[in-house]
């Protein structure tokens, strides 16, 4: 266990290094300057990232040492050529190294919360630019595959539905991510994207189309998930919770609302992390990254959807059992589940009213 336990503080560390190199587009500049056949010094990388060479070295040093970059005996560096593309594109494993900073950011409060006599969980607020984070991580988990696989996964002429023209909520839509790339692709539909936090929505209202023209078919709103606007009763064809459910402290009273605005006959489709609601069966299921599932949950989703007493606590792990169980209380009593095939380890909810 204790051989375990170093290589866990290690790899810490290089996830550390790597959210540094990420974040200061060191990778990026090792690469365009050095190869194999050329590899160079740490002061030509600070040089061309724009970073102190000291710094830059001993950043160097420590992911030559966790064989992340390549050295030679002249401490000189490279990135060996199958290992560019993990380094230097945007990617799952890679923008979630950088995203772990931002929900490690609170720890102690987080500490505080397990405590009988602390806090219930925590605010949004304290977790400071994960929500930049986590946009930049729906970007590389979504962009290319929400209209190319996830719509047409979804089934039930939603597709064709889109494509006509119908009303769309994106609930919980943060920056406005989805919504930009379903009313670009769909502009006879209509789409409103509702999030309870004020800076999420100024940045979703600055969102343009590819060509940088303004959207005429969208609009966003702050308002409570748990508490819809009155005037949304049955006025929606189709509505989107993009993995934002379990972050509710009371999904329940969300998923009643969606009852509500949704019209009758209308469509509901929601993602999220795929679990079985069993943790056994979980870790056998999907292994390793199980345990980076959990983890993400204890980190950031359990609290933030723990912070009342009335909470129901729920993390992003509460699996398939638990969703549907939830799902069919709010009155949707045929729900079916389809794992994600643009996005593995994810899930989809659809139900119809």
């Amino acid at each position: 266990m204790q051989d375990r336990l170093t290589d866990m503080a290690i790899g810490n560390v290089l996830s550390n290094a790597v959210n540094i190199g990420y974040r200061l587009n060191l990778f990026k500049a090792i690469a365009e300057i050095s190869s194999p056949e050329n590899p160079v010094l740490p002061e030509q990388i600070a040089e061309k990232a724009g970073c102190k060479e000291r710094y830059v070295r001993e950043w160097c040093n420590t992911l030559a040492c966790g064989h992340v970059l390549e050295v030679n005996e002249e401490e000189k560096f490279w990135i060996a050529k199958e290992n560019l593309e993990s380094l230097t594109t945007d990617n799952f494993p890679l923008i979630y190294n950088a995203m772990l900073t931002t929900i490690l950011r609170p720890i102690d409060n987080l500490i505080e919360c397990f405590k009988k006599d602390g806090p219930y969980g925590l605010d949004y607020t304290v977790y400071s630019d994960f929500e930049e984070m986590q946009q930049m991580f729906a970007k590389t988990t979504s962009e290319g595959y929400v209209i190319s696989s996830m719509i047409p996964d979804v089934g039930h002429g939603i597709q064709e539905k889109l494509e006509a023209g119908i009303r769309v909520l994106d609930v919980g839509c943060g920056g406005g991510l989805h919504v930009r790339l379903l009313a670009e692709h769909f502009p006879n539909s209509k789409f409103v994207g509702l999030d309870i936090t004020q800076k999420a929505i100024e940045a979703a209202r600055l969102v343009k189309k590819s060509d940088g023209t303004a959207f005429k078919n969208v609009e966003f709103v702050v308002g409570d998930a748990g508490s819809m606007p009155k005037g949304y009763t049955d006025s929606f064809d189709l509505v989107l919770l993009f993995g934002s459910c379990h972050d509710q402290m009371r999904p329940d009273l969300c998923m009643l609302e969606v009852h509500r605005v949704v019209k009758p006959d209308g469509w509901v489709v929601v993602t999220d992390v795929d679990g079985s609601s069993n943790v056994h069966t979980d870790r056998e299921t999907f292994g390793k990254m199980a345990a980076m599932k959990y983890g993400g949950s204890m980190l950031h989703c359990l609290p933030v959807g723990s912070n009342a007493p009335e909470a129901l606590c729920c993390g992003s792990m509460w699996g398939r059992k638990r969703a549907v169980a939830l799902m069919n209380q709010c009155g949707f009593d045929d729900v079916e589940v389809k794992a994600m095939n643009c996005s593995p380890g994810s899930v989809l909810y659809i139900m119809k009213k």
